[in-house]
């Protein structure tokens, strides 16, 4: 259980919540029979995968297999805490948190800052951003200079909610006075305070504002540019916000929030480098462009827009420093399981010059017609060294296969199978020749790639449920793990049956310690009087894995109609279905079958030794019976 919280007040937020209009937020959802289904966020999906259950409140994805309830999906997708979850779903219910118990074990909640406050500051940041710009003399310099000189309209900076901070280093502080402390402030990275100075300051002055939004469209940062010909050359032409609770430069991209519908309709994504590309690409028409924040594309970045896109384009400046960008994303991002393009504009302009100069529709053919990320590394390779020299040939294949072997992930894969058969080809050479070259550069490597892996990997998996370590992930399709799943299944449906399971299985007879935790669960909250039901158990559990594993065990209950199973069977005379006694007796069976192997080695033992101990001659006078048993069970 969470601590802190009144389960009566958890459940009547759960009874508030639909599980389906709650995920629909997010992601599209469409009928599937009693259920929907939906493109899973979590993962690369391109079917719909995702399964929402209405009728038991939860949600699983049959892919990746990720899954749990409302507070589970609110904690996935938005990245927060249970109890920031639980604070989301009340305020969507109308209902008022109540004050958190004595069993809390954060004892000063009120010097928290948590981040639904962040949201609603940086919200109220934005507005007074926006009207400044829009409504004030202040903003007037800062008007002319989006509409004259970026060429931006009026609907444009409404779409972006464009803004300005005034040159006044407590512009914000003041307008925050008595509405919001100042720790909020510093901790939404609004505020900072100067080196040796006591009061706040406010971080962006004298700047165009850019809100930075999530996915769902909540403001979690900005980014500022310098308003031109304001005497402050010295200082950086653009800065973002600093990370915090709720921003984290590597994982959101700018626009998306605007992007996302034409990103799924033409399922291509255009990635290019500054907020003011992206804003005129828009305005262009070319809707389905992001903007990275000031920080290279990541992995990360790449990760979350399979989730949307099946072509990623990287549009970098015609200029030498976008060509060396483009060919340093490259090791990062071949192995990738999208297809992924890079385009460089000619003639040395960015993106927003380019669509001024030649308009949208030469863009858009240049998009759709960039390079693979591996053929523009070999055009590039190409115009360096050139085809007609024996030397240029050696050096444009070494050059390639170290850009494969720099990308460890794309080893044993097909992708890279088609690449090297690709590059064989356009060099002429026997593919043989071309994979045994490759196996040599990667050897060479290898050192290298072994400590990287080692220091990536160094991590260690918390004990979140206060028992044995059960945080490995747990395969429900091994014959083993099935037959002590499908007791937990019966379970989810069946609560009431655990006393009856408990007279004949004890926790210890499951060998999956997950599993195991999860019967043992049932049983002391059986014992506590209280129904082990699908949620009741969801409650007590805090680790999101084994939540997972839960809505995973529980999909399959529902895929198998294990409900139709128990209750159209006979009941026998002692009050247990028959399709539980079946499972219990396939439990039992497999523990006489381990029984008898380790039984082998006695046996062995009589055909060499008659002098047997008395404890011995009964291990075999068991083996014996076993084999009639099993006799009697294939016949």
């Amino acid at each position: 259980m969470s601590p802190g919280f009144d389960q009566n007040f958890k459940e009547l937020v759960r009874q508030r919540t639909s599980i389906v209009e709650l995920v629909s937020e997010s992601i599209p959802l469409i009928p599937n029979g009693r259920d929907f289904k939906g493109i899973c966020p979590f993962h690369n999906d391109h079917n719909p995968s995702m399964i929402v259950y209405p009728e038991r409140g939860t949600w699983r994805c049959w892919s990746c297999s990720t899954g749990g309830d409302c507070f589970s999906w609110v904690e996935k997708y938005d990245d927060v805490s249970f109890f920031e979850a639980l604070k989301i779903l009340a305020e969507k219910a109308h209902l008022e948190v109540p004050q958190m118990t004595s069993r809390d074990t954060h004892a000063s909640q009120s010097n928290v800052i948590e981040k639904t406050s962040l949201f609603e500051v940086m919200k109220w940041a934005e507005q007074q951003f926006h009207s400044c710009l829009l409504e004030t003399q202040e903003g007037e310099a800062a008007r002319r200079y989006l509409i004259e000189e970026r060429g931006y309209t009026e609907e444009t900076i409404k779409q972006f909610s464009l803004g300005f901070h005034p040159n006044d280093w407590q512009w914000l502080v003041n307008r925050a006075r008595g509405k919001y402390a100042e720790n909020l402030l510093a901790e939404a990275r609004l505020t900072f305070k100067k080196e040796g100075h006591t009061r706040y300051s406010d971080y962006f002055v004298n700047r165009v504002m850019f809100p930075v939004r999530d996915e769902r469209k909540r403001i979690v940062a900005f980014g500022g540019r310098i308003l031109p010909g304001s005497g402050s050359e010295n200082v950086a032409k653009y800065f973002n916000s600093s990370e915090s609770l709720i921003f984290t430069k590597s994982k959101l991209l700018f626009g998306l929030d605007q992007a996302r519908q034409r990103i799924r309709e033409t399922e291509t994504v255009v990635v290019v480098e500054g907020y003011t590309d992206c804003i005129t690409a828009h305005q262009f028409g070319v809707t389905n462009v992001v903007a990275t924040l000031g920080t290279a594309l990541t992995e990360s970045h790449v990760s979350n827009l399979k989730r949307l896109a099946r072509k990623v384009v990287l549009v970098f400046d015609g200029d030498n420093a976008g060509q060396q960008a483009a060919e340093r994303s490259l090791a990062k991002f071949i192995s990738q399981e999208v297809d992924l393009r890079i385009l460089t504009l000619p003639t040395g302009k960015d993106p927003a010059e380019f669509l001024e100069e030649e308009g949208a529709d030469i863009l858009k053919q240049l998009i759709d017609q960039a390079p693979e990320a591996w053929n523009f590394k070999l055009h590039v390779c190409l115009n360096k060294f050139g085809l007609e020299s024996i030397d240029g040939q050696h050096r444009i294949l070494e050059e390639m296969l170290e850009l494969l072997a720099a990308s460890p992930n794309l080893t044993g894969k097909v992708r890279e199978d088609i690449i090297l058969r690709k590059l064989a080809d356009r060099l002429g050479l026997h593919e043989a020749v071309v994979r045994k070259r490759l196996s040599e550069v990667k050897q060479k490597r290898q050192p290298n790639l072994n400590s990287s892996f080692s220091s990536n990997n160094s991590h260690s998996i918390p004990d979140t449920f206060h028992a044995p370590d059960i945080s490995q992930a747990t395969d429900i399709t091994t014959k083993d793990n099935q037959l002590e799943s499908e007791l937990l299944e019966i379970i989810f449906v069946y609560p009431e049956c655990v006393p009856q399971i408990q007279q004949h299985i004890s926790p210890a007879n499951l060998k999956n310690l997950q599993l195991r935790f999860l019967y043992q669960l049932s049983i002391d909250l059986t014992e506590e009087g209280i129904l082990p039901e699908l949620n009741r158990i969801l409650d007590r559990i805090n680790d999101p894995e084994l939540k997972q594993l839960v809505v995973k065990i529980d999909a399959h209950a529902h895929e198998k109609a294990i409900h139709s199973k128990l209750h159209s069977s006979p009941m026998p005379h002692e009050g247990m279905p028959h399709f539980l006694k079946h499972s219990i007796k396939n439990l039992k069976w497999r523990e006489e079958q381990e029984h008898h192997e380790r039984t082998k080695g006695l046996r062995y033992q009589k055909s060499t030794n008659q002098s047997l101990t008395t404890d011995a001659k009964e291990l075999l006078k068991q083996a014996s019976e076993y084999h009639q048993k099993r006799h009697k069970k294939i016949t």
